[in-house]
């Protein structure tokens, strides 16, 4: 493949050689793109930022709110052409062969799960339209509405601000933070971060983060990493932070754990600490019968239909009244000193 220079018409045999070579017409790379091959938002029909090559030729509007909004307004069967090509471009681009979950699609600047299913009538029905199964594909179980408030909870002994549960007892974990024991046990954890420790952990705590999955995978467990704020509410809280984040790069790394590790992890967003003591139960007790679900879609229903997705919460103090009666079941639990 050839790659011709629009200034002087002198051909490359790569895309990196014409890169280089356009700076001899005192043209950075990006003004290149832009003065020849002009992208313009879809809505407002603004001129698209250059950042790089794959992002600029992969980029339709210039934010979220404006795909919304054109979705809205154009004829359903061009959003539908749209969606079907911009999953099927973006996601064969990665590598990707199934449908990711809901905030891969928000953080990846995809059509979301609500607009597929406005589209088509459902997630599942759009991947296929692009020879694909989702990820996620199950359904929230019923049970999941239930209150799990008085469960029995392992607390791992090195958590530094633990959650407060009815019932609880320290021990050390293998895996995550958060754990239930004998006949409740069902190869399910639950690892507690803070706004903080989540931006941190899939940055600069990367490989070490990924190696614990890989752990997770080879013992047959699955990790949840719930995370105690609202997802739409990341903006806000990285602006008022005192050590801030490139949140680009942050969902990035989340993306690319998604992509590769669905099998033993999700990413959930709570809220708040008061909505992770509600989640934190459900998860454990319910263990395999939410491994196929995309949890932080259906909870981000729930934050937004409570209103609590801004609220502070204090760190309670723990209650240790439960006592817990060791499992055989496993090898992942260890006794305190052990």
């Amino acid at each position: 493949m050839q790659f011709k220079c629009k200034e002087c018409g002198r051909e490359f045999k790569s895309r990196r050689s014409l890169h280089t070579h356009v700076k001899a017409h005192g043209l950075f790379v990006g003004d290149y793109y832009v003065k020849y091959y002009p992208r313009f938002d879809k809505l407002t029909h603004q001129a698209i930022e250059y950042k790089n090559y794959d992002q600029y030729f992969a980029t339709d509007f210039i934010n979220i709110s404006n795909m919304k909004k054109w979705c809205d307004q154009a004829p359903r069967e061009e959003v539908r052409e749209f969606i079907k090509k911009s999953l099927k471009e973006k996601l064969g681009a990665k590598g990707i062969q199934a449908g990711p979950p809901s905030t891969y699609l928000q953080t990846g600047g995809l059509p979301d799960i609500d607009l597929c299913k406005q589209m088509f009538g459902s997630y599942r029905e759009t991947c296929q339209h692009i020879d694909m199964l989702p990820m996620l594909s199950a359904s929230l179980p019923k049970d999941f509405q239930k209150d799990y408030s008085d469960t029995p909870i392992l607390i791992d002994t090195r958590e530094q601000q633990p959650l407060s549960f009815i019932n609880s007892d320290s021990l050390k974990l293998d895996v995550g933070d958060y754990a239930v024991g004998g006949d409740l046990y069902d190869y399910t954890f639950v690892d507690r971060k803070s706004y903080q420790d989540f931006c941190s952990t899939i940055t600069n705590g990367y490989s070490r983060f990924v190696k614990e999955l890989e752990r997770c995978r080879s013992i047959g467990c699955y990790l949840y990493i719930v995370t105690e704020t609202a997802f739409d509410d990341m903006s806000a809280t990285n602006k008022k932070s005192f050590k801030k984040f490139k949140l680009d790069y942050v969902y990035h790394q989340m993306r690319s754990i998604q992509s590769e590790y669905t099998d033993c992890c999700q990413f959930v967003f709570s809220g708040s600490r008061e909505k992770s003591e509600e989640l934190i139960p459900k998860i454990l007790v319910l263990g395999k019968k939410l491994w196929k679900v995309d949890l932080q879609y259906f909870w981000d229903k729930e934050i937004k239909k409570d209103g609590l997705g801004n609220r502070k919460t204090e760190t309670p103090q723990r209650v240790q009244g439960y006592k817990q009666t060791h499992s055989r079941k496993r090898g992942v639990f260890r006794r305190n000193g052990s």
